[in-house]
């Protein structure tokens, strides 16, 4: 295999194994996410959280992998980024980090804006509004 299609294929295998690492987190997360969108009153936007967390969840994962370039101030032309297989392979690695780095990002976004939601809720409680 070239180092070109060796570009071609693990472009297309780490996107994917992106997109299967936000599927994952939103699995292993949305029942526990869904508990707590029913537990707060005001229904429609429980709901609505709840259909947005699928998409705040994989678009983040997307967007890390997207997020890196292999065009650096050293390798600036398609050939020199096909020249070294090392060098793909540790853009590889990088894009993967950096889904993960957004799909933790994603899940405390999401965290505090459930925590914020429950203050407000609390709040409400309180003063009897």
């Amino acid at each position: 295999m070239t180092n070109e299609q060796y570009l071609i294929v693990s472009y297309i295998v780490v996107a994917g194994a992106c997109f299967a690492l936000g599927l994952a987190t939103y699995a292993f997360l949305h029942r526990s996410f869904a508990a707590l969108t029913t537990t707060a009153p005001g229904g429609r936007l429980g709901r609505i959280l709840k259909r947005l967390f699928l998409l705040g969840i994989v678009l983040p994962a997307m967007a890390g992998f997207l997020s890196v370039s292999f065009r650096t101030c050293d390798v600036r032309t398609y050939p020199g980024v096909v020249a070294n297989r090392s060098y793909l392979i540790a853009k590889n690695l990088e894009q993967l980090g950096a889904s993960l780095s957004y799909i933790v990002i994603a899940v405390l976004l999401w965290g505090f804006l459930i925590a914020v939601g429950f203050l407000v809720i609390r709040k409400r409680k309180r003063t009897g509004s």
